[in-house]
């Protein structure tokens, strides 16, 4: 689809888009690279377009890292809680999302960045026009920067939203007796009228702060939906999965689980469809109450940042229609870091936006260029319901590919081709190849002291290999502590992943250590090849509670058992199409520095590697025509070497 990009710098640019289609996207951007430098809120305007519908509105908030002015007292970066707001005229100032920081201490070092994305379609009824916007910062240290941009993608959504008020917006002490947080939560009262036709409670709610027992930042309480004083639902306030965080590793207490929160993290939403118990033209009350609780420390509580809306809608626009909502591998956004890379099993979300159930949908996709391959899911997705869709092995996605572009696309659903809105069957990722390595290499792991509480008397982690069919073929499990293991494994060529589990969801090395009574020292994974100490693949040992290394095994790599234990390195896969890699063989890391030559001794292509170990360097060459060329590689502690290598494309 043909994409026409509109951008409104601080409201005082705007391009008109009278010649936008359905599908085609805008973009708005609120702030550009505004650095954070104290606590409070930052105010500022855009000009978003008008008159137009919009089948999805995304919130691009992308935040970086900024050099403090010498002498500066904080400057951490450490994790605090955001908040975005929209201030239309004439209505009430909703937060539209809400994202913690990570701690990000040495991102400036890493030039690092990250985009959270956001759906925000809720919110499209005040989306337009001259509106003001409000980032609040609650961190008393600085270093951040932020650019906020809003993806506008036109089209039909699958509810139109008409409306959105606040039921309570505020941050409650938790357990004090003399303030107690259920005189702030009161049943309010609302009504609303036609043409709405579903009403949601959209709860947006985090623990900060800590009482003598963790409330309310670590300690995990619910609460009770209530409706004309009926409770409706009871949802637990606790994130339990902040190990597995795809912004990892971090400089600080990252992976603690905490009251519906990550370090690193948007704070997602709790929905609640209220539709069955209201209608329209009759006023009902809405009511929060939190799970009681009476703090030990009366002076010194935590408490909970509570949003809670009302949103209406109009009646739902599709009866039957599947919407691609994205590609979560193959696929390089660092959102889904620890999905990817990947070799095969390409994974897809979906989301029934239409009314009727789906029980199955056909599913085409295929790399760029490549033949496409057909995948059929069954099972039920009731309106607005969405799951994760795991294809099967059929289709490589490994290194050797013309492209690294995946598509995907809706065929049929419910057995009838095609659906109502065909503007979201269609979804495209970019992602990166994953390493090969040879067919036989050494799993070093040295456990450090750490007991698990799962599995008693053994060490808190363990690790397997799978295959592309999900089927263990070499594991260590059940380790002692404090205790080297090299096993040698060999696999036949084909993909594999890798995954270490810790029970502790701690990892293996972890700064916090050194405050742990008994100290349980730092453990030490990698990959080794055979033969010689050198690391294929060295792990971080500050993982939480996995980590997972995707990869292919190919006997174009001859093992170290073959080769001489002197400098030197492999080029495959050869012939290639597009990209040369180079498997290095080195007994120390060092600088190498290559040229690429035709048979006519004509300089093509030169660079450096720097800092190299035994490892693989992959080089693009699809510029270049079909043809034999070689490689010189110059190393900077040994010498010069030239190989051949044909392109074909």
């Amino acid at each position: 689809m043909k994409k026409i990009l509109f951008f409104a710098l601080l409201s005082i640019l705007l391009i008109p888009e009278s010649f936008a289609n359905p599908g085609d996207t805008t973009w708005v951007t609120i702030y550009n690279l505004r650095k954070i430098t104290q606590y409070g809120n930052y105010d500022t305007s855009a000009v978003l377009p008008t008159g137009k519908t919009f089948r999805k509105i995304k919130l691009h908030y992308i935040l970086g890292r900024y050099a403090c002015p010498s002498g500066t007292q904080y400057c951490g970066s450490w994790d605090y809680t955001t908040q975005v707001y929209a201030k239309p005229a004439n209505a009430d100032t909703v937060e539209i999302a809400r994202i913690i920081t990570p701690y990000a201490t040495d991102w400036l070092s890493t030039n690092r960045k990250h985009d959270f994305v956001v759906d925000i379609t809720d919110y499209s009824s005040i989306l337009n026009g001259n509106l003001d916007f409000r980032y609040k910062y609650d961190g008393y240290s600085w270093g951040f920067t932020l650019t906020l941009k809003l993806e506008m993608i036109e089209g039909t959504p699958a509810m139109p939203a008409l409306s959105v008020k606040n039921i309570y917006d505020g941050y409650f002490a938790y357990g004090n007796t003399s303030n107690p947080i259920e005189n702030h939560l009161i049943a309010k009262p609302f009504i609303y009228t036609s043409p709405v036709a579903k009403a949601f409670v959209k709860n947006t709610i985090s623990g900060h702060g800590s009482d003598d027992n963790g409330c309310g930042e670590f300690c995990s309480k619910y609460y009770d939906l209530k409706i004309n004083n009926n409770a409706i639902s009871q949802k637990q306030l606790w994130k339990s999965d902040c190990g597995i965080n795809d912004i990892s590793p971090q400089t600080g207490t990252w992976l603690y689980d905490r009251a519906n929160w990550c370090p690193g993290q948007v704070v997602f939403p709790i929905l609640h469809d209220i539709s069955s118990q209201t209608s329209p033209a009759s006023s009902f009350s809405i009511d929060i109450d939190m799970q009681p609780y009476t703090s030990p420390t009366q002076t010194n509580t935590g408490g909970f940042n509570i949003v809670s809306q009302l949103i209406s809608y109009s009646a739902p626009s599709y009866n039957t229609d599947i919407s691609i909502e994205d590609i979560i591998a193959p696929n390089n956004d660092p959102n889904y870091a620890r999905s990817n890379n990947t070799c095969v099993n390409p994974k897809i979300k979906i989301k029934n936006t239409g009314t009727n159930p789906v029980t199955q949908v056909v599913f085409n996709y295929n790399i760029t260029g490549g033949s496409i391959a057909s995948y059929t899911w069954t099972g039920t997705l009731n309106f607005l319901e969405e799951t994760i869709v795991e294809f099967g092995p059929l289709m490589p996605l490994y290194n050797g590919n013309t492209t690294n572009e995946f598509n995907v696309s809706v065929d049929k659903v419910n057995g009838v081709s095609g659906d109502q809105d065909l503007l979201n069957n269609t979804y495209k990722s970019i992602y990166n190849s994953v390493k090969v390595y040879p067919n036989t290499f050494i799993v070093y792991f040295s456990a450090n002291a750490a007991t698990s509480s799962i599995n008693p008397g053994y060490n808190e982690s363990h690790w397997t290999i799978k295959d592309v069919n999900g089927n263990v073929v070499k594991s260590r499990i059940n380790n002692s502590n404090s205790t080297i293991f090299k096993d040698t494994v060999n696999l036949p060529d084909g993909c594999y992943t890798f995954t270490m589990d810790d029970d502790g969801c701690d990892g293996i090395s972890w700064w916090v250590y050194q405050y742990y009574t008994p100290n349980p020292g730092n453990g030490v994974l990698r990959f080794n090849k055979l033969g010689i100490p050198i690391s294929l693949k060295n792990f971080s040992g500050d993982f939480g509670c996995q980590t997972t290394e995707r990869f292919m095994t190919s006997s174009l790599i001859t093992s170290s058992e073959k080769i001489d234990t002197k400098t030197n390195f492999q080029l495959f896969p050869n012939p290639t199409k597009s990209v040369i890699n180079i498997l290095c063989d080195v007994k120390e890391f060092q600088n190498l520095d290559y040229v690429i030559t035709d048979i006519a001794g004509k300089e093509l292509k030169k660079g450096q590697l720097s800092t190299i170990s035994s490892e693989i360097y992959p080089i693009d060459v699809e510029e270049l025509p079909s043809g034999m060329y070689f490689f010189t590689g110059k190393f900077e502690k040994a010498g010069v070497i030239t190989q051949k290598f044909v392109i074909n494309h």
